[in-house]
């Protein structure tokens, strides 16, 4: 029988003994040292995730919508989609905002404020009305006073006028509070036509030129109650231009009015053409007519 090479049977005859190495023995060296780092890493790492596990709160439960009715969305339907940009255009749905000022909304605001008892601002013209409403500065001569018109009626010869005269009564604010005499200009009248609300007006008559009397008030802003007789050129047909404009439904009436000269005490006058000069002509009440008198020669 051949011999088994690197077999030692015992006396007792039992199978050989294999010589034990790491790997049958199931560890390598200093394994169980590994295993006990591994374990602490994990606890520490457990350790440091609990806090952030306290901090998270749970997720609120959203609460179910109910279905919208039937009305709720047809309103939906009929609402338009909001324009691009809606934050300059769409009222904020609560709270309060405030607003500066700017210069134009301010000149605006100015033009469009009545008188002292709620009479209409009186513009030169319909152009004048527009910029100014756009928040454009007035005009010099325009700067200097502002006029409101109070009524316009045919007044009978009393006083010192002994013929009928067309009055334009009207308010009369002071901006830079120089004395002023007088305000010679022209008066232009319209009336609107179409429905109510329409813009539309048309000329009655011819422009006529008038003396707006005073003495006007000597503060800045102060206002007082004037009076303007128009003049008249024509004896043939001024009667019957000046009935027209005093038929007028006062509903219906717009007065515009061009300052031409500013008349002192002093005896000066400013006008845009001439600037500050000696009178070049004399103030007369009464229009111009019978018995009308000079206010400052």
């Amino acid at each position: 029988m051949a011999a088994i090479v690197g077999t030692d049977f015992s006396a007792s005859g039992d199978a050989p003994t294999r010589r034990s190495s790491p790997r049958g023995r199931g560890r390598y060296p200093g394994e169980p040292d590994l295993i006990l780092v591994r374990a602490l890493h994990l606890a520490l790492l457990v350790l440091l995730a609990l806090p952030l596990a306290a901090c998270k709160k749970a997720e609120p439960v959203a609460a179910a919508k109910p279905a919208p009715s039937a009305s709720a969305r047809k309103a939906a339907a009929a609402t338009p989609p909001k324009r691009e940009r809606a934050e300059y255009s769409d009222m904020p749905a609560a709270g309060t905002q405030t607003y500066s000022m700017s210069t134009d909304k301010a000149i605006a605001a100015e033009a469009m404020r009545g008188g002292p008892r709620g009479e209409p601002r009186i513009f030169e013209t319909p152009e004048e009305l527009n910029e100014l409403a756009r928040g454009a500065s007035p005009k010099y001569m325009n700067g200097q006073f502002r006029y409101y018109l109070a009524n316009v009626v045919m007044m009978q010869p009393q006083g010192e006028c002994k013929t009928p005269l067309l009055a334009v009564n009207l308010a009369v604010e002071n901006l830079h509070g120089m004395p002023t005499v007088a305000i010679y200009g022209e008066f232009t009248f319209t009336q609107v036509v179409g429905g109510d609300g329409s813009s539309m007006t048309e000329t009655v008559a011819t422009p006529f030129h008038a003396n707006i009397l005073g003495p006007f008030s000597n503060k800045q802003g102060g206002l007082v109650y004037a009076t303007a007789f128009l003049e008249q050129t024509d004896a043939a047909r001024d009667p019957d231009r000046l009935a027209k404009i005093a038929a007028i439904n006062p509903q219906r009436l717009k007065v515009w009015f061009k300052p031409e000269t500013f008349f002192y005490a002093d005896r000066t006058q400013y006008a845009q053409i001439t600037g500050k000069a000696p009178a070049q002509r004399d103030v007369l009440t009464c229009g111009g007519q019978e018995g009308a008198r000079s206010l400052i020669k």
